[in-house]
């Protein structure tokens, strides 16, 4: 009795361990991607580039990012999360090491491609760890803390890197970014424990390598998850790209100034995190249906951004809109960690890295369209009217389509759908082998794909394929093992 508690303990104290350093991993992984932004000025004074070339350098990261978190999140639900996380730790800080020695644009371009590429993995995994290790009632609170990382990066990444780019030289910045991430690997190494060992614990007897990366598309639950995350995030980049300019320029206030009051809406936004997952975990610990618990921060908080984020041009007093544009934030942000549970509470875990690699991808376009529909508005109108109108307009989008997520996903919802997205490529592969065995062994042949067929849709695919291309001596063979094995599996 005493060994099981002591095994409980250590178990409990680790989860809890392996979060801190992902808390830590995602300010690194966040101060990596701004370090840019900060250091932009210098950067294209030394390399000579004009402002439509450092546009393209500022936005390098973010394509390739957000396509890459598909095949990661594909990536992580095969192989786990240690080797994923590992090596996307590694070579995101020695990609990050190299851009302090790149001499050009060129150099600089493609570091920053692969950055986006190997920093996609990070959030996803982060997102099944939590999903394996933590009960319902406290992975609101888990993903939250990890989720706390882009938001402090953000708040503090301003004076934070603009002193070591002005003390150490902007090279050396990023050099030492890197060296940070080196130590995030090392205490991987020192702390994590074996996937299979993790999986064990959590009472999962088989770790399954299939990917429902194509089949999760088929739902209409991930389209309404990608079109709330689309519109929800949209908010947050308009703020991340735009905010300072907006303060200068429309509140006139001096670069400082503006540099100060930007950081005090990103600060609500670190508070809002922790506190958007205690509240669902909170109403899941009252005895709360799940994914209405995780829909109180996240609905409640898209409706509280949208009333507070489109009336802030119309206000004439400086610190009345920040305080809404730190209220509209704040309202935001409640969603950010509980957004990453609800992608384990609402998938079964063969497929949580595929779901989160969604998400995130979905997340990622509006994080992308933010700065470019602002500018176009600003070309167009020359007023930031319309900038924050439409900001509220896409949150009140974002909280109907969350709205619409009502029931978890389920093994059973995937393989429905999964036969008809990979039916070309079973019965092929169905055709090639009972060509070639059906002379030998037929039954020995087909049971290597009862898998396979697991709805009547399956065996009728199968059954057209074989009808078409066996000898009629033989389809009666076929038929009749195929009908008992879909009858087995009815």
């Amino acid at each position: 009795m005493d060994n099981s508690n002591s095994e409980g303990k250590w178990y409990r104290d680790y989860r809890w361990i392996i979060v801190i350093i992902m808390l830590f991993a995602s300010i690194i992984n966040y101060l990596d991607r701004v370090n840019l932004s900060i250091a932009n000025t210098t950067i294209s004074k030394d390399f000579g580039l004009d402002p439509i070339h450092m546009g393209f350098l500022l936005s390098a990261f973010m394509w390739p990012y957000s396509i890459a978190n598909l095949p990661a999140g594909w990536l992580i639900d095969k192989i786990g999360i240690n080797l994923v996380f590992l090596w996307s730790a590694l070579l995101w800080s020695i990609i990050t090491i190299a851009g302090g020695y790149a001499q050009g644009f060129l150099s600089m371009y493609i570091l920053r491609v692969f950055l986006g590429i190997v920093e996609a993995p990070f959030f996803i995994c982060a997102g099944k760890f939590t999903q394996l290790h933590f009960e319902e009632k406290l992975r609101g609170t888990s993903s939250s803390i990890i989720n706390m990382g882009p938001k402090i990066a953000n708040g503090f990444a301003p004076p934070l890197l603009t002193f070591m780019m002005l003390y150490f030289g902007w090279r050396n910045m990023f050099i030492i970014l890197g060296l940070s991430g080196i130590i995030i690997v090392v205490l991987w190494l020192k702390f994590y424990k074996d996937d299979a060992i993790v999986i064990n614990q959590t009472s999962t007897n088989e770790y399954h390598q299939k990917s429902y990366l194509l089949a999760l598309f088929k739902l209409p639950v991930v389209w309404w998850f990608n079109l709330g995350n689309i519109g929800s995030s949209y908010m947050f980049w308009l703020y991340f790209t735009w905010l300072p300019t907006y303060l200068v320029q429309k509140r006139e206030m001096s670069i400082s100034q503006a540099g100060w009051a930007s950081a005090i809406p990103f600060i609500a936004g670190v508070i809002a995190v922790p506190v958007g997952g205690w509240i669902s975990d909170y109403f899941i610990r009252k005895g709360m249906d799940v994914i209405k618990a995780r829909m109180i921060p996240t609905v409640g908080g898209c409706f509280l951004a949208a009333a507070a984020v489109i009336p802030v041009n119309y206000i004439n007093d400086n610190s009345i809109a920040i305080m809404l544009i730190s209220i509209s934030l704040f309202a935001g942000a409640l969603r950010v960690g509980v957004l990453w549970a609800l992608v384990g509470d609402l998938s079964p875990r063969e497929a949580v890295g595929s779901l989160g690699g969604i998400q995130n991808f979905a997340s990622f376009i509006g994080g992308a369209l933010a700065p470019i529909c602002t500018g176009y508005i600003l070309q167009t109108t020359s007023s930031y009217n319309l900038v924050f109108i439409l900001s509220g307009i896409l949150c009140l989008i974002g909280a109907f389509s969350y709205m619409m997520i009502n029931k978890k996903i389920t093994l059973d919802d995937i393989n429905k759908v999964s036969i008809s997205v990979n039916s070309d490529f079973t019965v092929k592969r169905l055709h090639k082998t009972i060509i070639s065995d059906v002379k030998k062994k037929l039954g020995r042949s087909l049971k290597n794909y009862e898998k396979e067929f697991i709805t009547s849709r399956s065996g009728f695919i199968a059954l057209e394929m074989i009808h078409n291309t066996i000898k009629t001596a033989e389809k009666d063979e076929i038929e009749s093992y195929l009908s008992s094995e879909l009858n087995h599996k009815k």
